[in-house]
């Protein structure tokens, strides 16, 4: 009895020490973006975060069956994967099992294994405040961006926002024009007023930093092991604008990873539960877009009545921050300084799936470690 009392002290003083080391952990709980600034104010989250977690990897594993799970979710597990939408209908399904939030937390980078243990798996936004800290990018501003890539002329960039209005082709209708980067950010910074055909303009998902120097560039989210890092991630995009522009409210097909490089950005994002509120028009390949979140501003209820059951989560990503986005989340963003983004996506399906589909598990453990 003895043995068996000194032996329990042991395995709750071992979980408590555990628990202490997971402090960079996202935070569910309600009200404003918050910040994890001390071990006592992450000690009373971490505990259920983790049996989030822990509930997610407990029911898909060893101890549940595929017909112990909810009718949704057993549906999508037996779907082929590679399936775009067979995915996603997964990543609501999944996301339908947590708590509601109503806020991201803003926390220190977590370990490698924090992250793929605790963050990823939950499939839950979070902003890390210090990724970047020591690395080369920390110090970009204008002058550098101009120095290094001012003469590189982009010839997709974006004239206003996305028209509802969808081609035969499956495509949205949106005016694109040829920039010179140094132009585009002497606009963007007001050190020039812009010209008739310049009012507007929004470089979006364009390749700033030439194949050849991104190993010296850019500094990869550091969670899965090197040196596969870049098998692991997309090729980086610019996403570079005045303040008042913006992108209309849609969902991308990978998890997302952005990084605040010049400048504050809001972003307004909702749960993939939320999905069926916003009034999505299909675009032919990856992208949806939300018809409710086209324009600035609070939808107007009486042509998009549902949209009175969303719940957006409004916050802003100041600059040297990163956002870790999942797959599902809608978000609808606004530059409200000069602004200058680049942002990687992660191959494979979404990590909320890893550990309920081996096929996901495979397919992600194949690219990344």
């Amino acid at each position: 009895m003895k043995l068996f009392g000194t032996a329990a002290l042991v395995v709750i003083f071992a979980t408590w020490m555990v628990l202490l080391t997971l402090l960079p952990v996202y935070i569910i709980a309600s009200g404003k973006v918050a910040l994890i600034s001390s071990e006592q104010e992450a000690r009373k989250e971490v505990t259920a975060h983790g049996r989030a977690s822990a509930r997610s990897k407990a029911l898909s594993r060893s101890d549940a069956r595929v017909g112990d799970l909810p009718a949704e979710i057993s549906r999508s597990l037996a779907l082929n994967q590679s399936d775009q939408r067979a995915g996603f209908e997964l990543v609501v399904a999944l996301s339908s099992l947590l708590p509601k939030v109503t806020t991201i937390s803003k926390i220190k980078t977590p370990s490698p294994e924090a992250f793929r243990d605790y963050i990823a798996p939950v499939g839950l936004p979070v902003v890390f405040t210090d990724m970047l800290k020591g690395t080369s990018m920390e110090s970009w501003n204008w002058d550098y961006v101009r120095g290094k890539w001012g003469d590189h002329v982009f010839h997709n960039t974006r004239q206003g926002n996305y028209s509802t209005r969808v081609s035969k082709f499956g495509k949205h209708y949106v005016n694109r024009v040829n920039t010179r980067l140094a132009d585009f950010i002497d606009i963007v910074t007001g050190k020039r007023t812009p010209g008739p055909n310049e009012k507007g303009l929004y470089i979006t998902k364009q390749k700033i930093i030439p194949s050849e120097e991104l190993e010296r560039e850019f500094y990869y989210p550091p969670f899965y092991p090197a040196p596969r890092k870049q098998n692991c991630y997309l090729e980086p995009t610019a996403w570079i604008g005045a303040p008042g522009t913006f992108t209309q409210g849609h969902i991308d097909s990978k998890d997302n990873f952005a990084y605040q490089l010049i400048g504050r950005k809001k972003w307004t994002i909702f749960s993939p539960t939320d999905y069926k509120y916003l009034y999505y028009t299909v675009e032919k390949g990856s992208l949806e877009w939300s018809s409710a979140l086209d324009s600035l501003g609070t939808p107007d209820l009486s042509k998009y009545p549902l949209y009175a059951e969303a719940t957006p989560i409004t916050f802003v990503v100041e600059e040297g921050e990163v956002l870790y986005l999942p797959r599902g989340w809608t978000h609808f963003i606004e530059n409200i300084t000069p602004n200058l983004m680049i942002n990687t996506w992660r191959y494979g399906p979404a990590a909320i799936t890893e550990y309920w589909s081996d096929v996901s598990m495979e397919e992600i453990r194949k690219r990344c470690y």
